[in-house]
């Protein structure tokens, strides 16, 4: 049995339906509000789907996902091509681990690109709510931009554009002021000049995520660089899109700076997730980022191949909603 990464439990991959093809323009993510339970559903703000062939079949609409470490395909997809089983492999996602069956793609074309000999895990179709998951193994070899403000995508390599969700401008070249990054167990690019509070810490993006989450070493760090201990905050239960759940804290932080760009004030929450132990980053202060903070920016770029991560376009905030009593 094979380990391979996979972050579909909890945030990015809900069972919901929706529906497939290039992302609509969608709302903003809503804000966090402590008086009801938080569903972590999958994310619609940064889901941008884009056309692939397997095998020379197709077209087939798979999602890009930033925080999935494998390409992965959809079981009624993968039975309809029959495609060859593979063995069994044990996934990583957001708040446990699990053995799923794998199957061999030989060949999967995305407009002029092809990648061959993928091995993929296979998901119920309802939890990816697409044909399948563009994973890190193919993005890497790309500089991907999110046009958040559109909610268009693009992927350039080589001379080649493969444009999704819509139209767009592509062209600008990427900025010096890019964050550096190093790459992490399953190829995620783990930027550390992020602060929160004063606090340096490790982060990752999720394009597929709805809510930002930091772990509890970072929560406690905040809280100790406070004179008062740290903000209040309520402790809410998280629920996955497979129905299990798990609490947080859900607490303000005073100030948010992505390298030079500074967010103030932000709602975050806190829980002890399980990629972050399977990324070797539950002993240090980290978070994950996703839709919520990409949605403050009109322009997010991870170029793979340099490490480099710039958040260009930071959009005033117009509603911050965290309802703590006493904060």
């Amino acid at each position: 049995m094979t380990g391979l990464d996979r972050r579909v439990l909890l945030a990015g991959l809900g069972a919901l339906g929706l529906p497939a093809g290039p992302a609509a323009a969608q709302d903003p993510v809503g804000p966090l509000i402590e008086d009801r339970p938080i569903q972590l559903l999958s994310n619609l703000f940064t889901r941008v789907g884009a056309a692939v062939f397997i095998d020379g079949h197709g077209p087939f609409t798979f999602v890009i996902d930033t925080g999935a470490g494998t390409t992965s395909i959809a079981d009624t997809l993968a039975d309809q091509l029959a495609l060859p089983p593979l063995q069994s492999v044990l996934v990583h996602g957001i708040t446990e681990a699990r053995v799923t069956r794998s199957v061999a793609i030989n060949r999967l074309q995305l407009s002029g690109l092809g990648f061959r000999n993928l091995a993929c895990p296979v998901f119920p179709r309802d939890q990816l709510a697409a044909d399948g998951l563009i994973g890190l193994d193919v993005l890497d070899r790309f500089r991907l931009k999110f046009n958040v403000s559109r909610r268009t995508a693009s992927l350039n390599v080589r001379g080649v554009s493969v444009r999704m969700g819509g139209d767009m401008v592509t062209g600008s070249r990427l900025r010096r002021e890019g964050i550096r990054s190093v790459r992490g167990r399953f190829g995620q690019m783990i930027m550390t000049q992020i602060l929160v509070d004063g606090q340096p810490t490790a982060a990752f993006i999720d394009s597929g995520a709805q809510y930002s989450i930091g772990n509890l070493a970072l929560r406690r760090a905040v809280s100790a660089r406070r004179r008062d201990g740290g903000r209040a905050a309520r402790e809410v239960p998280i629920y996955g899109v497979t129905g299990q759940s798990l609490s947080a804290d859900l607490a303000m932080v005073d100030d948010l700076r992505f390298g030079p760009q500074r967010l103030g004030a932000t709602p975050m929450l806190f829980a002890d997730l399980h990629c972050f132990e399977t990324l070797g980053l539950s002993g240090r202060p980290s978070m994950l980022i996703g839709a919520d903070l990409l949605g403050r920016f009109r322009e997010v770029t991870l170029d793979f191949p340099g490490n480099t991560v710039v958040f260009s376009g930071l959009r005033r905030q117009t509603d911050r909603r965290l309802e703590i009593p006493g904060v």
